[in-house]
């Protein structure tokens, strides 16, 4: 259902006169700097089916996390609202309104810290190495979690605790390059990673400026490491209207 959907829309946009200025145009008009060939329909559908599939599950988890954590910590959810209030009051944020809101990247970068959606990713390594005393193999294949690397007490002070204010400017310089790797990192970096925390920055701003987000009494909150992390069995919260919260 969803592949016919992406190849229709395909085949409109590569009729004339249907110029667009998004992502999908950006493909259609990309071509190999060897033969000058551009993308197959097979191609753009397996790029477009990237960014659908592996940005929507990873983006919706993230802010699963991130309202679980505001609801557990009131004290930096007021600090959020406030930011909100004083940068945009109630109109609806644009993508202009991002560098006020960075405290609202910084809750959001915290909540990938402890629960980063993609917990752990595999690596081949391409020649023998050894790392803190343990022999790697040619062609070895490596197992990293960012999940137990976030929470490493020889980078993160007291590591369970919710702290966004460890993502200033000042305390990200101080930290090793990839101490903190939610999206992977090196030459394998998630290509929508800048997309998906600008996404999450304006969903939870648009979100804490209509709506106090409470956990129902009595949840339990447990971990399911699947493909992704994810609280098992959902997360049930009552939305308050924020003007009546």
């Amino acid at each position: 259902m969803l592949d016919r959907v992406v190849y229709d829309i395909i085949e409109t946009r590569r009729r004339p006169g249907q110029q667009q200025d998004d992502l999908l145009a950006m493909l259609l008009v990309a071509r190999d700097e060897e033969t000058g060939a551009g993308m197959t329909d097979r191609q753009l559908r397996d790029e477009v089916m990237t960014f659908l599939l592996a940005g929507h599950e990873t983006t919706a988890v993230a802010l699963t996390w991130t309202w679980y954590l505001l609801a557990c910590h009131p004290a930096v959810a007021e600090r959020l609202r406030a930011e909100i209030a004083a940068a945009i009051g109630s109109r609806t944020p644009t993508l202009e309104d991002l560098p006020q809101l960075r405290y609202a990247r910084m809750v959001v970068e915290e909540a990938m810290r402890l629960y980063p959606p993609v917990w752990g990713f595999m690596r081949q390594a391409v020649g023998a190495d050894e790392v803190g005393g343990f022999t790697i193999p040619k062609r070895s294949v490596v197992t990293i979690s960012p999940y137990v690397t976030h929470r490493h007490p020889a980078v993160w002070e007291d590591p369970e605790r919710f702290d966004p204010d460890r993502f200033t400017p000042e305390r990200v310089r101080s930290r090793p390059r990839f101490a903190y790797l939610p999206f992977s990192g090196g030459p394998r970096l998630c290509i929508g990673n800048e997309f998906a925390l600008m996404e999450a920055q304006l969903v939870v701003a648009m979100t804490v400026q209509r709506y106090r987000l409470q956990l129902v009494p009595g949840t339990t909150v447990e971990l399911e490491s699947r493909l992704t992390l994810r609280p098992r069995g959902g997360l049930p919260m009552v939305a308050h209207a924020a003007e009546q919260a």
